[in-house]
């Protein structure tokens, strides 16, 4: 999905209103300190003019009220890039392919040297398109080229280029690319393709490996899903989920040239592409009149769904990306490994959702007024949703930096 529509599903929450219960204590943002450290990217838009905002905070526990008083100030629409253990971050600016280091220093979000992806064709900075491998190795995912950059953190200097092969970027179709997935030794992302419109996917995938001590790069290709852009790990075993805009293409046009049934794939220890036995999906689990997509995987082996109910969600001839996620959509949850017994979390049907955060076996989501004025993020992991973090805009993405 382009930029902006991938944004524009970034912050488009539940609309449900606020969380109930008394208001959220106002807490300060962390001082230097040792422990977890969290930082949340969100905006407020007026007018068509975004203001950005990078919040540090230090535990995702207890409700609290974010203080944009001590938050790190950015026009446009920038990319957070961030990793636990590397000991700093990055953030891609929103109006120029450029990347500048950030490190915390008592308390506040100090700006360091800066590297331009420019000359290298990239014309925009994708959204979680970095998958650090260390503090000195980086890898930057441009889906336009089908480019892998190899860059040095450190040194803030670019050190190679890794070239997929031209055929993969279909012209009159937007490339899609999934979300990044390491493990000892290796990175990897799925290609995919939908159409300019966003209301359909193309059949297949490619997996895409990156051998992270040697950088090679290879590829190969699965017919059996497509439109692959979630990603999630139990132990060593990787995998990957169908997306929201192949269930458009499926809802609207059945199955075929723009879409199938929720569709997912494995890589299992020590192998380096698609088990060759093993497909999923959570279509049988819900039945009827219900469309849904894995969005994440907890650690306690458990399937967070984004469904929707083609009751209310709109199907018909010609419903276009925005219909489609504008109502009927709830969350539910589901063993991954029975993919049996789902189960909805509470709340009124809402507009669709793909923003979320996990921590351990936590899941964080966002609620957001109708007008997008006040957010909430809310752990949805127990069996009454339960605030964390409030805060004036939409929540554009969240990372733990310690």
């Amino acid at each position: 999905m382009g930029s902006v529509a991938r944004g524009l599903l970034a912050c488009a929450a539940l609309v449900l209103g606020a969380c109930g219960g008394d208001d959220p204590k106002q807490e300060e943002q962390p001082g230097p300190q040792e422990g977890e450290l969290y930082l949340v990217h969100s905006a407020v838009e007026t007018n068509g003019s975004r203001t950005n905002y990078f919040t540090l905070v230090d535990s995702l526990e207890g409700s609290r009220t974010l203080d944009y008083a001590k938050s790190l100030e950015l026009p446009g629409r920038p990319r957070l890039y961030a990793a636990k253990g590397v000991g700093f971050f990055a953030i891609g600016a929103g109006e120029a392919p450029t990347i500048t280091r950030y490190e915390v220093r008592d308390g506040a979000l100090v700006a360091g040297q800066s590297i331009s992806f420019q000359n290298l064709g990239v014309k925009r900075m994708g959204a979680q398109a970095v998958h650090f491998v260390s503090e000195t190795k980086a890898y930057y995912k441009d889906d336009a080229q089908g480019l892998v950059i190899v860059w040095n953190p450190a040194e803030m200097s670019i050190e190679k280029t890794l070239q997929l092969p031209a055929e993969l970027i279909r012209q009159g179709y937007v490339t899609a690319l999934s979300q990044w997935i390491g493990r000892d030794g290796e990175a990897f992302f799925a290609l995919g393709w939908s159409t300019s419109t966003y209301d359909g996917s193309l059949p297949g995938t490619v997996l895409v490996r990156v051998d992270t001590a040697t950088d090679e790069l290879t590829w190969t290709r699965d017919e059996r899903c497509r439109d692959l852009l979630k990603v999630g790990r139990q132990g060593d075993s990787l995998y990957f989920f169908s997306g929201v805009v192949n269930g458009l293409g499926y809802a609207v046009k059945g199955a075929g040239e723009f879409g199938q049934q929720d569709c997912f794939l494995r890589i299992s220890p020590g192998q380096k592409t698609f088990d060759a036995d093993f497909v999923g999906s959570v279509a049988p689990a819900l039945g009827a009149g219900k469309v849904g997509a894995v969005i994440a995987l907890t650690e306690d082996g458990t399937a967070w769904l984004q469904v929707a109910d083609t009751s209310v969600t709109p199907t018909a001839p010609g419903t276009t990306y925005a219909d489609w996620y504008s109502k009927g959509w709830s969350w539910y949850r589901m063993p991954l490994a029975t993919l049996k017994e789902p189960v909805r979390a509470p709340g009124e049907l809402g507009a669709y959702s793909g923003f979320t955060f996990v921590a351990g076996s936590q899941l964080l989501i966002t609620q957001s007024a109708a007008d997008y004025s006040t957010s909430s993020m809310v752990d949805l992991s127990g069996g009454t949703p339960q605030p964390r973090l409030t805060f004036p805009g939409f929540a554009l993405d969240i990372a733990r930096i310690r």
